[in-house]
């Protein structure tokens, strides 16, 4: 599989301390994308001059040059130099190649190394990108990891036709529920939401354990016209769980609730990308409990997570 990084999480990408491993490559480009690195499949050089003197002395390919602007990369010439000795010699700190292919047996291995580290709560967490496009590898991932008693949890868009392997697979899913109109996602993401509202139909009535997150983005999804919209669909998930749930061992759909940020907007200036949503305000925290509010007034269980 491949993979643009991985990192720790606690209380944010499922229960406990989890050991998050991000794979590269998604099928929809959201505007206020927090890891745009993790969009291409191909592997991508970062490159932040700020973060040092002297790149251009790192790199011998001559893909570097001083502007009146500041230093610039070349990437016609970086991409094609095969021994990145910027990195793998100099290690100079304003480059980093991210796009790595490991097998699903050598992250059961890291995993099962920093095992001690999870507690009693902990696990790991496949997000991205987004990992139903490399469904086979994370999919051979997930089953060895659980066949080592490691708790497992997915994140995904649920936009994609081999989503529905998933379900059942993990201990538990985390779904994104960006909007209930699909002209409004498809403005805002590149694609339409028909096959997500039908993924998360299907899911529900198969993962025990499921949360749903809404990006609060301005604009977008945060009118109470758009909100009431995904509180009606929230409601038919739950009609079609409720017969599942009463047998037993079944927790209610979570919804969370995330305001948007801009903390990846320096990754975007990294792959000298334009980024979306320079200049709109982050919505406040009050703003997003009032939302929560209206769907917990219709019985779900919501909280603003971020």
């Amino acid at each position: 599989m491949r993979i643009f990084a991985t990192g720790w999480s606690e209380g944010y990408d499922g229960p406990g301390r989890r050991w998050v491993v991000y794979l590269k490559g998604c099928n929809l480009n959201c505007r206020w994308c927090a890891n745009p690195e993790g969009i291409e499949t191909e592997p991508q050089m970062l490159f932040r001059p700020g973060r040092a003197a002297q790149p251009d002395a790192a790199c011998p390919e001559g893909a570097v040059t001083e502007h009146a602007g500041g230093w610039r990369l070349s990437r016609e010439r970086c991409v094609t130099c095969r021994e990145r000795r910027c990195i793998q010699v100099w290690r100079h700190p304003a480059f980093e190649w991210v796009g790595e292919d490991v097998f699903p047996s050598e992250i059961v291995r890291r995993v099962l190394k920093a095992r001690g580290l999870f507690g009693a709560e902990g696990g790991v967490t496949f997000g991205g990108g987004e990992p139903t496009l490399q469904i086979e590898e994370v999919l051979e991932a997930v089953r060895l990891l659980r066949r080592e008693a490691i708790h497992v949890a997915v994140e995904s868009n649920a936009a994609t036709e081999t989503f529905a392997s998933i379900p059942g697979e993990v201990d538990l899913l985390i779904c994104d529920l960006k909007c209930a109109t699909s002209e409004l996602h498809r403005e805002w993401t590149g694609l339409g939401n028909e096959r997500v509202l039908w993924n998360l139909r299907q899911a529900v009535q198969v993962q025990p354990r499921m949360t749903l997150r809404i990006p609060l983005i301005p604009g977008f999804n945060d009118s109470p016209e758009e909100m009431s919209r995904i509180g009606d669909f929230l409601s038919e998930l739950s009609s079609l769980r409720r017969e599942r749930a009463q047998r037993g061992g079944w927790d209610p759909v979570r919804v969370e609730i995330l305001r948007l940020h801009h903390l990846g907007e320096p990754k975007y200036a990294a792959l000298d990308w334009e980024y979306p949503m320079v200049g709109v305000a982050v919505p406040d925290r009050e703003r997003a409990e009032s939302l929560a509010a209206i769907l917990q007034e219709r019985g779900h269980e919501a909280r603003v997570l971020l």
